[in-house]
């Protein structure tokens, strides 16, 4: 899509995109489209026409958005995917900067932040608008490495860093980054937890009892789960832990929810990083039938009526070492936040002690699972 906005980019209006899209609303609620109508409601991800049109609308999208806004609108200021790897990038040990301020200073033709250079194919001015020497953490930057290419001083390199080293700086949200990752760390608890199916049943019991309170039915089932699952519930998790705050130490919902997110965003990414591994290895048995049934059909009506004839074998064999490498990421992920709570300014003990509250119960439901699921 990136290159598909950049392409209609050079002939389109190229306006500047407005506040609205610049305050990360639209990414969010982009996001929570995809999260609750897309995928609870229509489930797309599992019927191929809805998925094909979900992607022409994607593909529309990004389309106009090339031909209205300048640059890489669509990517910065639309797509919740850039949105989420850069709350995740802050937990890099890497980070793009410049070797030299005073190079940046003295430079006169900043190549970097050009004009002129912001529709080149290779060697493009920042299409993240962004000025290297001005770079405060890697929310924003996406390492396309453009900006490297086109500065003739060879002064911009990637660095190596502290792991998460913009987590224990004063790093501040705003609110629509605040909703976005409330969305994130509900989804992430559902997908994770769901894989088991005796926490399934946990975690579904909420939004069950409410589809029954409702008397909903059909496609509508899981819109209400949806709502509950990733809005109302960790909006009662974050609200209650902040308000716990404010009581103590007076400060403000913005700047305690921040604290919350940025302290359980470890074990959040750990926790994705989980779920892609099993989502991942738990495709292998179906490797064997890639090349002698790319289209799946008649793959998928045998297993169907046979689901013996899948091999399980190297999941069984996998089983022991993912569990290990699971309760792994797990504990790096809770080691992190103690850390980052440690370490992060806070304005009495009392706070810090809530948002330590906060992480381990956030981080117990994950542990919980995956020693009672897989050992």
């Amino acid at each position: 899509m990136e290159l598909v906005t950049s392409l209609f980019g050079r002939i389109g209006m190229r306006k500047k995109p407005g506040g609205l899209l610049k305050s990360g609303w639209v990414i969010t609620l982009f996001y929570a489209i995809i999260l609750i109508i897309g995928i609870h409601t229509l489930a797309i991800h599992r019927i191929p026409q809805y998925m094909a049109f979900y992607m022409l609308i994607l593909l529309a999208v990004a389309v106009i958005a090339g031909l209205v806004w300048e640059k890489r609108t669509f990517c910065t200021h639309i797509c919740p995917i850039g949105h989420l790897l850069g709350l995740y990038a802050m937990l890099s040990s890497k980070e793009l900067r410049v070797k030299d301020q005073n190079v940046c200073k003295n430079c006169k033709t900043k190549d970097c932040i050009s004009t002129a250079n912001s529709y080149k194919f290779t060697g493009r001015s920042c299409t993240s608008e962004l000025f290297p020497p001005k770079i405060a953490d890697n929310r924003d930057c996406i390492l396309c490495g453009q900006c490297h290419k086109s500065c003739t001083k060879d002064n911009i390199i990637i660095k190596k860093r502290k792991l998460a080293a913009d987590l224990f700086t004063n790093v501040k949200l705003s609110w629509a980054e605040i909703a976005f990752f409330m969305l994130v760390s509900g989804f992430v608890i559902y997908e994770v937890l769901s894989e088991w199916k005796v926490t399934k049943k946990l975690v579904m019991a909420t939004p069950d009892w409410v589809n029954h309170s409702l008397h909903t039915s059909g496609n509508l089932t899981g819109t209400v789960k949806a709502i509950v699952l990733f809005i109302i519930l960790p909006g009662i998790f974050y609200l209650l832990f902040a308000a716990m705050k404010r009581a103590v130490s007076g400060e403000s919902w913005k700047s305690a929810i921040t604290q919350l997110v940025l302290a359980i965003l470890p074990v959040t990414a750990s926790m994705h990083l989980l779920k892609a591994l099993l989502k991942t290895t738990s495709r292998i048995p179906y490797w064997d039938f890639v090349f002698s049934d790319p289209a799946g059909v008649t793959t998928a009506g045998m297993l169907m009526d046979n689901p013996g004839l899948l091999d399980k074998s190297s999941l069984l064999f996998l089983s022991p070492y993912i569990g290990i490498i699971a309760v792994l990421l797990s504990l790096g992920g809770l080691i992190l936040s103690l850390l980052i709570i440690k370490k992060r300014h806070a304005v009495n003990t009392l706070s810090k002690a809530i948002s330590v509250g906060a992480v381990i119960l956030y981080f117990s439901m994950f542990f919980v699972t995956i020693v009672a699921w897989r050992f």
